[in-house]
């Protein structure tokens, strides 16, 4: 699958423990950090297990970059912006524009 550094294994492993007091939990990290890289090995996780997951962008540019990233991990892929939406039920991960 990917192979993550030790910053994001560490990133991961905290946000497991975060969840474990609070339901909704927020991974911030610097640009360049390789946090597509970080969500795609979480979503992968949750999608083995039956989950559905929504990543949420803040430019236009990004959808299709995340999309196509998550793709390449073997991610069944939606998308929901304005005149651009294509989802699927099926779709384990739905990356949406603000």
């Amino acid at each position: 699958m990917l192979e993550l550094r030790d910053y994001q294994k560490a990133a991961i492993a905290e946000v497991g423990q975060a969840l474990n007091h609070h339901r909704r939990v927020v991974l911030g990290m610097p640009t360049g950090s390789g946090k597509t890289v970080t969500a795609a090995a979480m979503i992968h996780a949750h999608a083995q297990q039956g989950r559905r997951s929504l990543f949420v962008v803040d430019r236009r540019e990004l959808v299709e970059q995340a999309a196509r990233h998550l793709e390449q991990v073997g991610l069944q892929v939606g998308i929901l912006q304005a005149d651009n939406t294509r989802m699927l039920p099926d779709d384990e991960v739905i990356v949406c524009s603000i």
